[in-house]
């Protein structure tokens, strides 16, 4: 969390007594400000075998004593790192989260996250106008440097946030007996697809996504080894008629991350392509934030309706459960159902495909 209070100033925080505003801003983006920093700096992974003093740090990041000192302070207050007789070391909170030699590791969607709070900066904007004010990062320009960054850290991001959501799906999922074919639906970095692979040996899966994604997909796949099961087919899944380019049907659709996008009328016009290529009784994964669906979670409602602002300034929107199972009723699939994840603000919906 981005702010620690101890058991006083929570109390004083209750009691309307700290003036509890001051604490969201400026001091939490500030926090998050100095995170991001850290992950931009690798500060973690120098921390990552044993701790440091600040001279040592200084000598590896080849900054200023006095700059660096004042990160180090903000990050030990903030529980990101111990300090402890001149050395600095991380917490397992870090340790576990933020570096790169752990399988958890998610500093990548930190760095992501600065591209999402550029999109804030036009929240007011869209308040007023009630229009979308800018465009995420695929309908741009590929070929612009700048666009490429964001590109790249929006792939690394989406797919390090799946090594640590897709753990919890395939726990929750049971996979149709002798299923052998998945189709991840604008799967790009592959996330998803190299677990479900890693867990059931007998599957080959097919990422079909624009070419960007198809490239972070790639990666994945030979970090991964797994190369000879994964393939890769490049289709523009709004434009397209996708369901041409396949033969055989599947076993299973991932359409994961993608509902949000899009407008109600297109996901209706997607998720029906997507069933085509289902045999009957094949199942369609679903994993998106859904409005209705906190659980009275604070934590899990501040995610969701923060995405659902951010998908209003880029012209998409996040939906009830009743309106997706509407989708895909219409789709033709039935049995769908709702599972509640522990990670807050992201839900897992299943539906089968009719018999017919």
């Amino acid at each position: 969390m981005p702010l620690r209070l101890t058991a006083f100033e929570y109390l004083l925080s209750r009691l309307n007594i700290l003036p509890t505003p001051l604490f969201d801003t400026p001091l939490a983006p500030g926090v998050a400000k100095m995170l991001v920093t850290a992950c931009e700096l690798e500060l973690f992974d120098l921390l990552s075998k044993q701790g440091a003093s600040l001279e040592e740090l200084r000598r590896q990041l080849n900054g200023d004593s006095s700059a660096l000192q004042i990160l180090l302070n903000i990050l030990v207050s903030a529980g990101y790192l111990r300090y402890r007789r001149g050395i600095y070391y991380n917490t397992r909170m870090t340790q576990r989260w933020l570096t790169s030699e752990s399988p958890q590791n998610i500093a990548p969607y930190i760095l992501h996250s600065q591209d999402m709070l550029a999109i804030w900066d036009h929240v007011a904007e869209v308040i007023r106008t009630g229009k979308p004010a800018m465009h995420m990062p695929y309908e741009e320009d590929a070929d612009r440097p700048e666009i490429q960054q964001r590109l790249a850290r929006h792939y690394a991001g989406l797919a390090s946030l799946a090594t640590v959501l897709g753990r919890e799906i395939i726990q929750r999922i049971c996979v149709p007996d002798g299923a052998k074919r998945l189709l991840d639906v604008g799967g790009s970095h592959a996330g998803y697809s190299a677990l479900f692979c890693r867990k059931y040996p007998c599957l080959h899966a097919t990422i079909l996504d624009l070419q960007p994604g198809i490239a972070a997909g790639e990666r994945t796949a030979k970090i991964m080894k797994l190369e000879g099961r994964m393939s890769f087919v490049c289709s523009d899944i709004v434009k397209d008629d996708f369901p041409s380019l396949f033969v055989q049907p599947f076993d299973i659709a991932l359409f994961f991350h993608i509902a949000h996008l899009f407008a109600p009328e297109l996901n209706v016009t997607l998720l029906k392509k997507v069933s085509t290529l289902l045999r009957p009784g094949g199942l369609l994964i679903f994993v998106d934030q859904v409005t209705d669906q906190v659980h009275k979670s604070r934590l899990a409602s501040l995610v969701v309706q923060l995405m659902a602002l951010t998908m209003a300034t880029v012209g998409g929107a996040c939906y009830p459960f009743s309106t997706i199972k509407g989708w895909l009723e219409q789709a033709g699939l039935e049995q769908v159902r709702s599972h509640r994840l522990l990670t807050p603000g992201a839900n897992l919906i299943t539906a089968v495909k009719k018999d017919i």
